[in-house]
């Protein structure tokens, strides 16, 4: 076997050691939470030595800050699957939000809260999820943009996008502590029509001032 051939096997092993260690973390986390995910924990779950657990994540804090990606990406099917089970809705502002709530209702979503509330007391995991948040930006920015594309073009557009984003994560929160489903529809039936106003108002003041500019 050639030198790069073996180089490419040995990346391709590498790469999937780090996998293997990262989906134990990612599901230690779900199942018992930041306090349950110590690096001795997702270690015997991944079936791995210490010092292998060790090469790819030096520290506890690097560890939970590379969940973050999986996480948003089982979020991110999450919204799809709660799409694709609604189907066509004559309302599809409000449909967007339902499918956000959806996807913030399941655990994967409330591992990621879990993180973030951890951090508030722990600097160095702080400073790593700030890091992983911004590399996930862009998955979360997408996934926006598929659910509220129509409204690009209201000057509120930037703001309500990030409105509704602190709105479901308060929901999950106040769900995790004291879930009612209707409540909950009601509010999220609230909020859409409050984004619908103010989009909508926007949008018409923009294409006014286009037409008057052209």
């Amino acid at each position: 076997m050639s030198r790069a051939a073996k180089s490419v096997r040995g990346s391709e092993g590498s790469e999937t050691m780090r996998s293997r260690v990262l989906d134990a973390a990612v599901e230690c986390l779900i199942e018992h939470g930041v306090a349950g995910t110590t690096t001795l924990a997702v270690q015997h779950r991944a079936e791995v030595s210490r010092g292998a657990l060790l090469h790819y994540f030096p520290n506890h804090a690097s560890l939970l800050a590379a969940t973050v990606a999986e996480l948003v990406r089982r979020n991110e099917r999450a919204v799809s699957q709660s799409r694709a089970a609604s189907g066509a809705s004559s309302d599809s502002l409000q449909s967007a939000i339902e499918a956000l709530a959806f996807a913030a209702h399941q655990p994967a979503y409330l591992a990621e809260l879990e993180l973030w509330a951890v951090a508030r007391t722990d600097a160095a995991l702080k400073q790593a999820l700030i890091a992983a948040e911004r590399g996930a930006r862009r998955d979360l920015e997408r996934v926006y943009l598929q659910l509220f594309g129509k409204w690009t073009e209201s000057e509120a557009y930037d703001e309500f996008v990030a409105l509704t984003l602190h709105f479901i994560r308060g929901l999950a929160i106040s769900d995790n502590l004291r879930s009612s489903a209707r409540k909950r529809e009601r509010l999220i039936a609230a909020w859409a029509e409050a984004m619908r106003t103010v989009l909508e108002t926007k949008s018409n003041v923009r294409n006014r001032q286009k037409s008057q500019g052209a």
